[in-house]
């Protein structure tokens, strides 16, 4: 256990990326199954999924600030941190575009009017039928897809560049 307390991780950035990568990616993922299976359950999944990762992104570029100005200089980072950093920009605004248009679809979705069966005299002593699941509109789940594949690219595309300047040589 010494060995451990002896080192220090002096920049949050290394520790703060993981989190919109896994976020934004997963988010992705359920965009393209609400897509698919048009259920509330994926939608909602997408819009808090896309609220953390954006949370997310915004906190690794802010702690990214730091760790470029230690290490200018570095021959790697000087080659690939302003594409590294624009694709960070990128991925903020993707996400939250992504963000709105779900929360924007969530919205227009309570706002809906529901499909009730109808139930006249004789049917009353009936027992109810059971609400039978259905998709939600096919122009909700387009609206949201498009920028959720881009921010799940532009993100990938980010850590990518981030690896580079981690572990990068060159050929």
């Amino acid at each position: 256990m010494d060995l451990i307390t002896q080192y220090d991780i002096p920049f949050l950035h290394p520790l703060a990326v993981h989190f919109p990568l896994v976020l934004l990616l997963l988010a992705a993922a359920s965009a393209g199954l609400y897509l698919l299976l048009g259920r509330a359950v994926w939608r909602q999944a997408g819009l808090v999924l896309f609220l953390l990762g954006t949370l997310g992104a915004w906190a690794a570029a802010e702690t990214g600030h730091d760790l470029k100005n230690a290490v200018e200089g570095d021959p790697m980072v000087e080659l690939v941190v302003e594409r590294h950093e624009s694709g960070a920009e990128w991925t903020l605004w993707m996400s939250a575009l992504a963000t709105f248009l779900f929360a924007l679809v969530s919205a227009a979705q309570l706002r809906l009017p529901r499909r009730v069966p109808t139930a006249d005299a004789a049917d009353a002593a009936a027992p109810a039928p059971t609400p039978r699941r259905t998709r939600e509109p096919l122009w909700g789940r387009l609206l949201v897809l498009l920028p959720a594949l881009a921010a799940a690219a532009l993100v990938a595309w980010t850590a990518h560049l981030g690896g580079l300047m981690v572990w990068g040589v060159p050929r």
